[in-house]
């Protein structure tokens, strides 16, 4: 019996194209490493993942993609599938035609149990399958024997031993398994305390930072995307982190260092402290890494900056803001660049105690330009959805194209929005043009 396709993609680059969900589910992504991989320039290399519930029903959970998963013309994080449900993913659109899972039948092919030929009465009514089994039985009965004696069986363990030991990063490229990771680092002498905490959870990433002798104190938290996580657990397993011992400890009088780490990849565990003791290369370079990573997701730069350098950074970072808020009719994109100077110089005064005479200028200044482009934003997407039900594509894709110069920031759902609606407002107008 034929098994039901559950996808039928309707269109984008690979129109027509079936999908059918195993029992296991599927990833879907530019990358040749998803279980579908599809030739379209929109989508993420990890975009989302199709499963079932302990139910068998059929659903579609976001992998943390830039242009994000809709179904039914709203974005999902995730979301329970029906037959007749339309996923958009970049400038593919999905269509679920099943969504429920199908067991196959005993003896299908990729199933459990052996098909050893034998028809319905129990005779032989097709003997050539027996005999192939048993002769591939056969041979495996003799190549075992032969790998028992022969000289180089050390090696063939040696490499079975190295494949097991890789498996785990492969599962991270192919099944994204669970990764968390806890960080701690803290320096101390008789003059400071200076304490940095990470932590990487079910893909939120947390840290704290705590310095007794500048009294700065701050805790940011974000989500972060799946392939990134990817990249830190490949750079944990090159780091050679699980080889490692679990305690490396020195003496030193009158200071206490150490660094405290404890990573969780699939079902592995490890834990490995430093105290008052040069870091290992392994321990060094993969804190490293995550120190890097959290300073670039939650922009914690500033801490490791005098405060009179932060201040003047702010300062400067005010004024130009001021200046492209002024020259707003020069370009669309100086309002959304105007936002970001405005938050950088916010940014730099964060942990700086008390705040400077501009500190109130630079928070005004935030609200009148984010004000304004909400203002101009509305009038436009106004504009371009009555442009769209006037079946006027030629206007609306100048109007969406307004929003996307307008908010250049691909991670802000206006631009999200903007950038969905005017692949498909371009995919009309080049039908249109057809001859």
């Amino acid at each position: 019996m034929a098994r039901h396709v559950h996808l039928i993609v309707e269109s984008g680059p690979e129109k027509g194209r079936e999908i059918l969900v195993p029992a296991a589910g599927i990833r879907i992504g530019r990358s040749s490493r998803n279980d579908i991989s599809m030739e379209d320039p929109a989508l993420s290399r990890f975009h989302c993942r199709l499963y079932f519930d302990d139910g068998g029903q059929l659903w579609i959970s976001d992998l943390g993609s830039a242009n994000g998963t809709v179904v039914n013309d709203a974005e999902v994080e995730e979301r329970k599938l029906a037959v007749g449900d339309r996923c958009s993913l970049g400038e593919t659109t999905m269509r679920v035609t099943h969504d429920r899972r199908e067991e196959a039948p005993p003896g299908a092919p990729g199933e459990s149990g052996i098909n050893l030929g034998f028809g319905k009465g129990g005779g032989m009514a097709n003997a050539k399958p027996l005999r192939r089994w048993l002769y591939g039985a056969l041979a495996v009965m003799v190549l075992i024997s032969l790998l028992a004696w022969l000289p180089w069986r050390q090696w063939v363990t040696g490499a079975l031993r190295r494949s097991a030991s890789e498996s785990p990063k492969q599962a991270i490229a192919g099944q994204l398994p669970e990764f968390d990771v806890v960080f701690e680092r803290v320096q101390g002498s008789v003059s400071n305390i200076f304490r940095f905490y990470m932590s990487i959870t079910q893909n939120r990433l947390v840290v704290q930072v705590d310095d007794l002798a500048s009294d700065r104190h701050v805790r940011r938290e974000k989500k972060v995307a799946p392939e990134l996580l990817e990249e830190l657990g490949r750079v944990c397993e090159q780091a050679g982190f699980f080889d490692l011992l679990s305690e490396y400890e020195g003496v030193a009088p009158g200071i206490h260092e150490s660094t405290d780490v404890s990573v969780t990849i699939g079902s592995r565990t490890h834990r490995v402290r430093v105290l008052n003791q040069v870091e290992p290369e392994g321990v060094a370079r993969f804190r490293s890494q995550l120190e890097e990573f959290s300073k670039n997701e939650l922009g914690l730069a500033a801490l490791a900056i005098e405060p009179g350098e932060l201040q003047n950074r702010a300062r400067e970072s005010f004024l130009l803001g001021r200046k492209l808020y002024e020259e707003r009719e020069v370009d669309p994109g100086n309002l959304a660049r105007a936002i970001r100077s405005f938050t950088e110089a916010e940014w730099c005064l964060e942990t700086i105690e008390p705040k400077p005479d501009f500190y109130a200028e630079i928070l005004t200044g935030r609200a009148d330009s984010e004000r304004e482009l909400q203002r101009r934003y509305d009038n436009i997407w106004f504009m371009a959805e009555r442009s769209v039900k006037l079946r006027d594509w030629r206007e609306a894709a100048v109007q969406l194209r307004q929003v996307c110069e307008m908010i250049q920031d691909r991670s802000d759902e206006r631009h999200r929005n903007a950038y969905r609606k005017l692949v498909d407002v371009e995919r009309r107008l080049a039908t249109e043009k057809k001859p």
